[in-house]
């Protein structure tokens, strides 16, 4: 939920047809170093397409070039900034990532706390999953393979979006005749308990308890029932799909536990879930962008979103750990 100022060296203009490069402190889970940004050849990008009526409900997406001989699979990133600040240029470089190796990705905005209070984010992260469906045909996505990835306050949505797959609570606004379910989440050191979150936070002096409060609208103790229904960890059932979860040891933002508690409820639910910790990783750095992590996150899509009507090989309860690498 701790976010970097972002400096740009250069505007950003992205089109279908512009090859751009930009030198900018990364916003995603590398958040802290400096990142180029070319865009890959045959990448396509169009940007600021409207998946609702508010102008935060907009989306980015990324494509390879060229009209695919079979429908790509669609990865949805959820940007963090403790759900008051954050932008969906945030997750240019997963996408650029993911381009490259024939998925399509979306890169969403969402209503901000200052402007709509919990449930409006995880309203529009389902919204825009139904708006790509609903356009599938126009840009060769396939409909029956989405993941959801995202980054602390956007790890809680996309491990939401996954709880729910097959709930309708929350379905609100355009394309309601299509579906919101996804069929993998990918969630970096998300909250997944936000009383519990409150309550470390009050005692450390962290920004996430003002945070929790925004999103909520009140003191989670006040508003119990709100928080209740802002919390991944009370929605969990078996038709949940796969989870990689990761997260750091030295996280004082959000504290491991979160995703530990995460993690036990789904395993306990009988849903396939990897946790994996990093030792000597706080809140987001480059730790969490490392080779090894980089290929762990890539084979857990390949496995959920490229294997066509196959189950995945996964492990249905993977609790795994590696240290991070001193600069």
């Amino acid at each position: 939920m701790k976010t970097i100022a972002r400096l740009f060296s250069a505007t950003l203009l992205v089109s279908a047809a512009a090859t751009f490069a930009v030198r900018t402190a990364a916003q995603d889970v590398a958040a802290g170093t400096l990142v180029d940004l070319p865009k890959p050849p045959g990448v396509v990008v169009r940007t600021d397409l409207a998946y609702d009526v508010d102008p935060l409900q907009t989306l980015d997406l990324y494509l390879p070039a060229g009209r695919p001989a079979h429908p790509r699979p669609v990865i949805v990133y959820v940007h963090g900034g403790g759900w008051r600040k954050g932008d969906k240029a945030d997750g240019r470089r997963l996408a650029f990532h993911f381009v490259v190796q024939g998925y399509a990705v979306a890169c969403i905005d969402y209503r901000l706390s200052s402007a709509a209070e919990h449930p409006a984010q995880l309203e529009d992260c389902k919204s825009a999953v139904r708006w790509l469906r609903a356009n599938a045909d126009r840009y060769g996505l396939d409909p029956f393979h989405f993941g959801a990835i995202g980054v602390s306050a956007g790890g809680h949505l996309a491990a939401l979006m996954g709880v729910l797959n097959i709930n309708r609570l929350y379905e609100s606004g355009a394309t309601l005749d299509q579906p919101s379910r996804v069929q993998a989440v990918c969630d970096f050191f998300g909250p997944t308990d936000l009383l519990r979150l409150f309550e470390t936070s009050k005692k450390q002096g962290t920004p996430q308890a003002d945070e929790i409060v925004q999103l909520l609208g009140g003191d989670p103790h006040v508003v119990q029932a709100q928080t209740l229904s802002a919390n991944p960890i009370g929605f969990i059932a078996i038709e949940a799909p796969p989870f990689l979860i990761i997260h750091g040891d030295q996280d004082t933002a959000v504290p491991l536990e979160q995703s530990q508690l995460l993690y036990a409820a789904l395993v306990k639910a009988h849903v396939s879930a990897h946790l994996h910790i990093i030792h000597g990783a706080g809140h987001t750095g480059p730790a969490f962008i490392a080779p090894d992590i980089n290929a762990m996150v890539d084979e857990f899509f390949n496995q959920t979103l490229k294997q066509g009507d196959r189950p995945p090989n996964l492990n249905p309860a993977a609790l795994t750990e590696s240290t991070a690498v001193k600069n």
